[in-house]
C-alpha cells in the first residue's frame, strides 16, 4: 500500500518536484517512499535519509508510461505500478517524479495496530520506515525519526498522518 498525500502545510505553495532516473531492476509505485543511492533514486528503507515521495513515473522525456514494465506487458497495463529493466541506469532511463517538500502530509500504512506502541497514534512523535510503503509502529519515539506524526488519520484510523523529517535534501526539521 503506497503512502498517500492527504495535505500540506503550506497553503500557497505545492509540491517541490524533482525527476530523477530510477535504479535498475526496482519495482517502483507512486507514492513509494524513495532515497537517492548514488545519484539513483531507489526505494526508502530504515534508518536513511528520505529524499521524498514517488508522484509519478515517465520515460526519460517525460512521457507517460502505458506498460508495466514486465515482460510481455499489454498496453494499457500501467496503473501507477513499473517494473524498472536491468539497464534503466544506462539505457531505459525511466524516471521518478519525486516530492521533496517536508510540508507535504502523507497518510502512511503502519505494519501493526496504530496506538500499539505508546505515540503512534499521537501528534509529536516519530516515526522510522519498515520498507518502502509502510511505517514501523514499534519505533514510535519523541526523539528524531524519518517521519514526524500528527496523529491517526481521520480517513482511515489504522493509519497515521505523517511528514518528511530526515530529508536527504532539506536536513532534519528542528524537533
Amino acid at each position: 500500500m503506497a503512502i498517500l498525500v492527504r495535505d500540506s502545510f503550506d497553503q500557497v505553495g505545492g509540491p517541490v518536484l524533482r525527476r530523477e532516473i530510477a535504479t535498475n531492476s526496482i519495482v517502483l509505485t507512486v507514492g513509494d517512499s524513495v532515497r537517492l543511492v548514488n545519484g539513483f533514486i531507489a526505494l526508502g528503507t530504515a534508518g536513511t535519509s528520505v529524499y521524498g515521495h514517488v508522484n509519478g513515473i515517465s520515460t526519460n522525456d517525460g512521457v507517460g508510461l502505458n506498460t508495466d514494465g514486465t515482460a510481455g506487458a499489454a498496453l494499457g497495463s500501467y496503473v501507477g505500478t513499473f517494473t524498472m529493466p536491468s539497464d534503466n541506469q544506462t539505457v531505459a532511463k525511466i524516471k521518478a517524479e519525486v516530492d521533496m517538500s517536508k510540508t507535504t502530509v502523507y497518510s502512511a500504512e503502519v505494519d501493526a495496530a496504530i496506538g500499539t506502541t505508546t505515540g503512534s497514534d499521537l501528534a509529536g512523535y516519530f516515526m522510522d520506515l519498515v520498507d518502502e510503503d509502510t511505517l514501523d509502529e514499534s519505533t514510535a519515539a519523541i526523539t528524531a525519526a524519518q517521519y514526524a506524526t500528527h496523529g491517526t488519520d481521520p480517513s482511515d484510523a489504522t493509519k497515521a498522518l505523517v511528514n518528511i523529517f530526515e530529508s536527504s535534501v532539506f536536513g532534519p526539521l528542528s524537533a
